[in-house]
């Protein structure tokens, strides 16, 4: 009984022992992927503060030329021409004769 105490014992042990060393072999590449992404990290904070320096200089850029002013023609309403008064044939004018007729 002692010696499967002591051999339970070792055997335990062992696996213990090899369960550490999945530990150990999971946690370095978890400090291996941990360190590539940190490394993408600083790549790209350089990366963006490249952009924000390019950015600044095209603004200074834009900022120092002249702007051209667009002026918008206001489009006037054309004004309808003055009705010109039509020639009408004049009429002619009755006269009205009023005769006096005598009779004797």
């Amino acid at each position: 009984m002692i010696f499967m105490v002591t051999k339970t014992l070792e055997q335990f042990e062992k696996n213990v022992g090899i369960s550490f060393g999945y530990v150990k072999k999971d946690l370095l590449s978890v400090n291996d992927m941990v360190s590539d992404i940190h490394e993408k990290m600083q790549h790209l904070s350089l990366n963006q503060a490249m952009l924000v320096e390019k950015i600044m200089k095209l603004e200074q850029k834009l900022a120092s030329k002249p702007v051209a002013k667009k002026t918008e023609k206001k489009v006037a309403k054309k004004k309808a021409a003055p009705k010109k008064a039509k020639k009408t044939a004049a009429k002619p004018v009755k006269k009205i004769v009023k005769e006096t007729t005598v009779y004797q």
